[in-house]
C-alpha cells in the first residue's frame, strides 16, 4: 500500500491534506509549529516530529511550500526530509519554483533513487471541494504515482510533458492573470474618469464579453488597492521568474510579459499607497 505525506500546511496546503484524508490516503504530515498539527490529532492521519520522519516513512510526498527557498529548508535543513528519504520516493512539488528548480532538484536527489514530478496548482481555496486544477509534468512513472493524490484534490489533472513543463505553464498562467489585472484596474480608472457609475461597468464587464475572474476578485475587494495587497506578494514572485525564464529572448519584450511586469509595479504603488 502506498504511503502518502504532505508538508506545507498553510492556507492553500490545509484543505488539500484535509482533501486527502477525507479520500482515505492517511497521510503523513509535518508542520513547523505544533499547534497546526494539533487540529490533525484525531483524523485519519499521522503526525510526523520532523521531515525526516516523514521521509522515512513515505513512498509519495507532496510539497506546498510559498517558494524555492522554503521548499529546500524543508528538503535540506535541520532533520531535512532528505536526510531519511527512502529510494523509489516521489516528490511532488506544488509550489511555484520555476522550471530551473525541479530540473536542478531531480538532478540532485537521482543518486538517492528519488524521483520529481513538477506539480504546480491553480484555484486557491476550490482545494476544500477537490475542485483545484493540477498541472503535471515529469515521467510516466511516477506522474502516476501521484494520481491518488492529486485527483484527492483535484477536479482537473493535465499532463503537459517533461519535468519542468508545468512549472513554466503556471508561470504563463499567472503572467496573463497578472496582465488581465492589471488592463481591469485600467479600464476601472477610465470609466471613474469618464464619470461611468463603477457599480454599473462592474455588472457589464462582469456579464459581457470581456468577462474574467480579475473583475469579479476587483468589485469584491473593493478596489485596485486591496486587491493589490492580497495578489502582489505571489503575482510578483511569479513574475519575477517568468523574467529570469525569458531574459536574453525575445519573449522578454513581448506583450505579456511586458504588461504583467507593468501591473506588479502599478500593484506596488497601490500596497504603498495604502
Amino acid at each position: 500500500m502506498t504511503v502518502y505525506g504532505f508538508i506545507g500546511l498553510g492556507h492553500q496546503g490545509t484543505p488539500m491534506a484535509e482533501r486527502m484524508i477525507a479520500a482515505g490516503l492517511q497521510p503523513w504530515l509535518w508542520a513547523r509549529r505544533p499547534d497546526v498539527l494539533e487540529r490533525y490529532q484525531y483524523t485519519d492521519s499521522h503526525q510526523a516530529a520532523s521531515p525526516a520522519e516523514l521521509g522515512a516513512k513515505c513512498d509519495v510526498i507532496g510539497l506546498c511550500l510559498y517558494d524555492a527557498r522554503a521548499t529546500d529548508a524543508v528538503l535540506s535543513g535541520p532533520d531535512g526530509l532528505l536526510g531519511e528519504i527512502r529510494p523509489g520516493t516521489v516528490l511532488a512539488i506544488h509550489a511555484t519554483v520555476g522550471p530551473d528548480y525541479v530540473i536542478d532538484l531531480a538532478q540532485r536527489v537521482s543518486s538517492r533513487g528519488v524521483q520529481v514530478v513538477d506539480a504546480p496548482v491553480s484555484g486557491g481555496d476550490a482545494a476544500a471541494q477537490g475542485q483545484l486544477l493540477v498541472m503535471v509534468g515529469g515521467e510516466e512513472t511516477p506522474c502516476a504515482a501521484c494520481e491518488p493524490m492529486l485527483t484527492a484534490y483535484a477536479k482537473t489533472v493535465v499532463r503537459l510533458g517533461g519535468l519542468g513543463t508545468a512549472q513554466t505553464t503556471k508561470l504563463l498562467n499567472n503572467a496573463l492573470m497578472t496582465a488581465i489585472t492589471g488592463m481591469v484596474f485600467d479600464v476601472f480608472d477610465i470609466g471613474r474618469r469618464l464619470g461611468i457609475n463603477e457599480k454599473g461597468l462592474g455588472a457589464v464587464l462582469a456579464g459581457g464579453s470581456a468577462a474574467n475572474p480579475s473583475i469579479g476578485h476587483y468589485l469584491a475587494l473593493g478596489g485596485a488597492g486591496e486587491l493589490s495587497i492580497r495578489a502582489w506578494p505571489t503575482l510578483h514572485k511569479d513574475v519575477a521568474l517568468l523574467h529570469d525564464l525569458l531574459a536574453g529572448s525575445a519573449l522578454a519584450n513581448g506583450p505579456l510579459a511586458t504588461v504583467a511586469a507593468d501591473t506588479v509595479e502599478v500593484m506596488q504603488r497601490h500596497r504603498n499607497d495604502r
